[in-house]
């Protein structure tokens, strides 16, 4: 009898361990899957942003046509699909090109995690120097390749205004999260920002502009 117990008792825990084991793998299954869902959700919104920011360009949409039946020949501006995008609102700072990752961003002039999800954002921007830092979510079509950039690869950076400036790596480093000195220091240009897969590092990509 206290041997049927005892094998019952056993029974009853690997079958609560694998209750508790089942749950676990839901759980990082449905965590999988959100994380899916949010990196294409991510690609879309960078997508369509992308599209807005070249229109907003001096020669990316802002053509002009004739109106329609018009002798006079009075000018109107053309519909852009600018003007009624839901997206329209977000204010866009420039367009980050990093050829060697095969990648083209917005990049929005305003940064939040809400913003996060839906492109990269400008972090900081000196005043006097005009250095910027780039963050972004290490979703893998904004930054989540940006460890395999090395030194002397080359970036483009283009304003709103049509302004193109070229930029080459100079370092990569990692800084704990929060480290705003760190995040601050040294000589660069432009720095990209994002984390790592465990999100207890910043990931560092140091810039300098060149000719």
């Amino acid at each position: 009898m206290t041997m049927r117990l005892g094998n019952k008792g056993l029974y009853k825990g690997r079958t609560h361990w694998l209750v508790i084991g089942a749950a676990l793998l839901l759980a990082a299954a449905a965590l999988a899957v959100r994380n899916l869902w949010e990196q294409q959700e991510a690609k879309r919104f960078s997508s369509r942003l992308l599209v807005l920011a070249e229109q907003r360009l001096p020669d990316g949409g802002g053509a002009q046509q004739t109106a329609a039946g018009n002798d006079g020949g009075l000018e109107m501006p053309a519909v852009s699909p600018d003007m009624t995008d839901p997206l329209a609102g977000y204010a866009i700072d420039g367009i980050l090109a990093i050829p060697k990752l095969g990648l083209e961003l917005p990049v929005l002039a305003d940064y939040s995690e809400e913003l996060l999800r839906m492109s990269v954002c400008l972090y900081a921007q000196e005043a006097d120097s005009g250095r910027r830092v780039i963050a972004g979510h290490n979703y893998r079509d904004h930054f989540g390749r940006l460890n395999q950039l090395t030194v002397g690869d080359g970036l483009t950076y283009t304003t709103l205004d049509g302004e193109t400036a070229a930029y080459q790596v100079s370092g990569l480093t990692e800084i704990a999260a929060g480290d705003r000195e760190a995040l601050e220091a040294g000589e660069w240009d432009m720095t990209l920002l994002t984390c790592n897969l465990d999100m207890s590092r910043r990931i560092l990509v140091r810039l300098e502009q060149t000719e």
